[in-house]
């Protein structure tokens, strides 16, 4: 996780999946066993660092989500230092 590789101590987690920021958020709720590993590691390493966890309409995380499913297709970190992507410049005006 980069989060932890970087050393980043205070973090803002938004995802667009309730159920899973619900399992994290809530000490209440109980995670399906296929996830809970993994729900509980999160925990874990949010315990000694200030993360934080959102839930997030699609619609409000939209350019993170394009963002995110072009850097699955390579492994190769987008750089947007000369300009900002068409794809990417299209989706911002569209959400403003």
């Amino acid at each position: 996780m980069v989060a932890i590789q970087e050393k980043f101590q205070s973090v803002i987690f938004e995802s667009d999946c309730k159920s899973l920021i619900t399992y994290i958020n809530d000490p209440k709720s109980r995670c399906p066993s296929e996830v809970e590993a993994v729900v509980n590691d999160i925990k874990e390493w949010a315990r000694t660092r200030h993360w934080s966890f959102n839930w997030c309409r699609r619609v409000q995380i939209r350019a993170a989500h394009w963002i995110a499913s072009k850097c699955c297709l390579s492994r190769d970190l987008l750089s947007f230092s000369d300009c900002i992507p068409s794809g990417l410049s299209i989706l911002c005006k569209d959400l403003s």
